[in-house]
């Protein structure tokens, strides 16, 4: 399974299968466009690994919300990789994938929006994370006044006074869990997730 995360500040890949003695990661962060980021990596991992693309068995990526070019990259490479031999392809939130690292039952996911701003969606586990409310944007000073415990990508700058829930792994890796849970993959999940709804006042 190779995982394509590029939503947050970096780009990750992983690559995962039972022939392998451990899941092989790659994280950059860059200057670069995230398009070149993400298939160095998958450069690196298959070669590290000593698989050819066409060895993969399934594809999964993030598909928002975070960043316009990460969305739109992340899943130009997926669907690249996929058509290009024939590869099962599923999508997944970027919350859900965050919501996915957590220790704990029930978090608030968030990602990173506009400056300032998060995008932000509460999860619970049931044997399955599954999100519990709309997506919604807030200011990352509303995340102190939130009674769940947080969780983000790392990097992201939050308050010193939210609360953030425990985490045992990176969002790739979580991403990869998810996959592993897929009975069908469903390449029709492969969409992006744009979430544009700002408060007008306020906003500089």
């Amino acid at each position: 399974m190779l995982a394509l995360l590029g939503c947050a500040g970096r780009a990750e890949v992983a690559l995962a299968s039972p022939s392998l003695p451990s899941t092989s990661l790659v994280a950059l962060a860059s200057p670069e466009p995230r398009a070149n980021l993400l298939l160095v990596a998958v450069h690196q991992v298959l070669k590290a690994a000593k698989v050819r693309v066409a060895d993969v068995d399934v594809v999964v990526a993030t598909t928002g919300p975070g960043s316009f070019t990460g969305i739109r990259n992340t899943l130009a490479c997926a669907w690249g990789l996929a058509q290009a031999c024939q590869l099962p392809v599923h999508g997944f939130s970027s919350l859900a994938v965050q919501a996915a690292r957590a220790q704990v039952g029930e978090v608030l996911a968030v990602q990173p929006a506009r400056k300032g701003w998060v995008y932000a969606q509460p999860f619970t586990w049931h044997q399955s994370w599954a999100p519990t409310a709309p997506i919604r944007v807030l200011p990352v000073e509303e995340l102190a006044n939130q009674h769940l415990p947080v969780v983000s990508p790392p990097g992201l700058k939050l308050p010193n006074d939210v609360t953030l829930a425990p985490t045992w792994r990176t969002p790739v890796e979580a991403l990869l869990d998810l996959g592993v849970l897929l009975e069908n993959p469903d390449s029709s999940t492969l969409v992006p997730c744009y979430v544009e709804t700002f408060p007008t006042s306020g906003v500089p």
